[in-house]
């Protein structure tokens, strides 16, 4: 009992952190960004919640404000055994006040001549959500150390970031134009079918790409077990091939595959050659190997010599050692590395459309050629989306496949 009320006893850094970017976001910030056509954002003028909320006479400034102000209180003291519940409450409120006021903040400018007729959600409103979301998971934190969290209750704490997600994809897909700008791009890509398209593309190369580093990482974590000098050279490697530059690398790769279609021309029918897919995967998956190699070292390595040696003196031979006994208290660690290896290359397959790879990375490629803010946001929502999904189910299956004496023992969550 003593450990978890000391681990929930003390000041909450990140939720001082959320609760002071999300109150600077408000009062300091520009909430709505607007321009009296799309070609002229460049030139835009940026409006503040509380101009907006001045002229309508909306209470939005206060109800935006005040959960931020009380959580920064809450997390600058001590946390009592309900400090967690409070931060997580001032978190939710925050949040689904960000959230639900934005949309009604565009109409009373407009109605009040303060927004343009091209408008968008400003820096204001998306450091406020970052800061309310982080209170939020830093109430989570301290209300999880605090005590076993069932299921149930466990969804309700998650409740009102889903609640954001589901309006947000109601707002992309209901059938009559949004006021915000970016919902209108978003509703266009939509009802065409092309963020979908961008999308399968984008979970294509990440998926493709991971699955090779997994592969490759844990073989070669495995046979560095038993060969330190191919673990040192295979860690040295890999760590100087993440040190590259992403454009220099898919640069490097397109001359190779570029020379290997002209040689074999039957291989341009599967979509190998210089520019595509090909060089932008071999290129992902080089970038994945270093977390998936590392920590498959390091895991294989954290398992005691006495549970080997028992585990030798039953009989056991090498494969079963490692099947049996190293692997599986190694999972924990292991699964760390995939799940960096996947948020990695979930980020950075968005640079593949630079050599045709396809991906989110063609709206984010065209609102920079575009200056179109929309459009670059296009590409990187959906980007952070799935990469938040990916990190929570790949925790939630490292948990599932950890056998239940060392996940007790080792204290792994999702």
């Amino acid at each position: 009992m003593r450990g978890p009320a000391r681990t929930a006893g003390g000041r909450s850094w990140l939720g001082m952190a959320g609760a002071a970017l999300a109150l600077v976001a408000v009062c300091g910030l520009p909430w709505i960004q607007s321009a009296p056509n799309p070609l002229a954002l460049g030139s835009r003028f940026l409006v503040r919640a509380s101009t907006v909320s001045s002229l309508g006479g909306w209470p939005a400034a206060c109800l935006l404000a005040a959960p931020a102000a009380v959580a920064l209180l809450v997390s600058a003291r001590p946390l009592g055994p309900r400090g967690g519940w409070w931060l997580w409450a001032a978190g939710s409120a925050g949040l689904l006040a960000a959230w639900g006021t934005s949309e009604p903040l565009i109409a009373a400018g407009r109605a009040y001549g303060a927004v343009a007729n091209v408008a968008l959600w400003g820096s204001g409103v998306w450091l406020s959500l970052a800061g309310y979301g982080l209170l939020i998971y830093a109430g989570v934190l301290n209300i999880r150390r605090a005590g076993r969290v069932p299921a149930t209750l466990w969804l309700l704490l998650w409740l009102p970031a889903l609640l954001v997600i589901a309006h947000g994809a109601w707002l992309v897909f209901r059938p009559d134009p949004a006021g915000n700008w970016l919902w209108r791009v978003f509703q266009e890509e939509a009802q065409s079918g092309g963020i979908q398209h961008r999308l399968r593309e984008h979970l294509w190369l990440a998926g493709v790409s991971a699955g090779l580093s997994i592969v490759i990482g844990v073989t070669i974590g495995i046979w560095g077990y038993y060969r330190e000098r191919v673990a040192q050279a295979a860690l040295y490697v890999s760590g100087v091939i993440l040190t590259l530059p992403s454009l220099a690398l898919f640069a490097m790769l397109m001359e190779p595959f570029a020379a290997l279609a002209n040689a074999y021309p039957a291989l341009r029918s599967y979509g190998i050659g210089g520019l595509g897919a090909a060089p932008a995967i071999t290129g992902l998956a080089l970038y994945g190997l270093l977390p998936v190699i590392r920590n498959t070292h390091a895991g294989l390595h954290s398992v005691s010599a006495a549970q080997v040696d028992a585990a030798r003196g039953m009989g056991m031979t090498p494969r079963q050692i490692m099947f049996m006994v190293l692997l599986p208290h190694a999972l924990p660690i292991i699964m760390a590395g995939v799940r960096q290896t996947a948020v990695l290359l979930i980020g950075i397959a968005t640079l593949a459309q630079l050599i045709g790879g396809g991906g989110l990375g063609y709206y984010i490629l065209q609102g920079i050629n575009r200056a179109s803010i929309a459009h670059i946001l296009l590409g990187a929502i959906p980007a952070v989306l799935v990469a938040i999904a990916v990190d929570l189910l790949l925790g939630w299956l490292a948990r599932w496949l950890t056998p239940k004496g060392l996940r007790m023992s080792r204290g792994v969550s999702a």
